[in-house]
């Protein structure tokens, strides 16, 4: 399998570069400076040339409060420069992975939401993620997108990485502790992404790692793990910190439906935080 990877120096990129390259698939990744997915005249060049079976793009505006101020330059990424790689996809054959989140949804949902639950976006990051995913779905490329939630690892980006910063500045840290919904390992999300397109999967699922927890309770039980022990966790509401973007209360996902079509376990949040931290 060729594979065209975009993003590929961010968090999750980074990730599916290092697993790809220990498997027999070919991957020519590409980073931002390689590869501005805005260019539709780049993106039609490096599709239609690279005989690609694959494009799995990891290329995203994720800064959900600047998005907020940002509005045209988050859009542009998440929205309108899929639209030319779909394009270009469907054009060439290539099957399109892309990756979409659970501020898709507005939080209202009494239990985890699943594949067809109807969204609501209340960020313009949540907005341009599911002008994206509308995007691909009218397209008619074959694509598979994934929708994760809380994406931590790696690369110093991510609530943990922002646990560990924060640290060194105060010994009481305020987390939410009416936020819910679950942490995301980065690095098994390639692992996930494989298995599907192994078996010629298609269509929107939820790969998010299994159960659900508040930050407070993700911070509490990182802190722990780590032996924090100078360290305070506070819980704290959500409308005490002063933010531009609303956010769910609640956006959990179910992941079952992913599952059972992959004949696959997708690890606990716990366990996630627990392996993360091993690497």
């Amino acid at each position: 399998m060729r594979i065209a990877l975009s993003g590929a120096r961010g968090q999750l990129g980074s990730f599916f570069d290092a697993y790809f390259k220990k498997t027999d698939d070919q991957i020519d990744a590409f980073s931002r400076n390689d590869w501005d997915i805005s260019s539709k005249e780049q993106s039609e060049e490096i599709l239609a040339t690279g005989n690609y079976n694959v494009l799995i793009n990891c290329a995203a505006y994720t800064d959900v409060e600047r998005a907020e101020s940002n509005q045209e330059a988050c859009m542009n990424i998440n929205a309108s420069a899929v639209k030319h790689l779909s394009d270009q996809c469907k054009k060439n054959g290539i099957l399109l992975v892309h990756f979409s989140t659970d501020y898709i949804f507005d939080g209202e949902s009494g239990a985890p939401y699943v594949e067809s639950d109807k969204p609501n976006p209340l960020n313009v990051y949540g907005a341009s993620k599911l002008e994206g995913e509308r995007i691909i779905q009218t397209s008619g490329c074959r694509h598979l997108i994934g929708r994760v939630s809380w994406l931590f690892g790696g690369q110093e980006v991510g609530f943990t990485s922002k646990l560990e910063h924060w640290r060194t500045q105060t010994n009481l840290l305020r987390v939410s502790s009416d936020e819910v919904s679950t942490p995301t390992f980065a690095g098994h999300v390639p692992v996930l992404i494989s298995s599907a397109i192994q078996r010629n999967l298609e269509g929107i699922f939820h790969i998010n790692n299994t159960g659900s927890c508040s930050r407070y309770e993700w911070a509490a039980f990182y802190a722990d793990l780590n032996n924090w022990r100078k360290t305070i966790i506070e819980p704290a509401v959500l409308s005490s910190f002063k933010m531009k973007a609303h956010r769910p209360h609640f956006s959990a996902m179910c992941n079952k439906q992913f599952q059972n079509l992959c004949a696959t376990s997708i690890p606990h949040w716990k366990e996630a935080v627990m392996e993360s931290c091993k690497n």
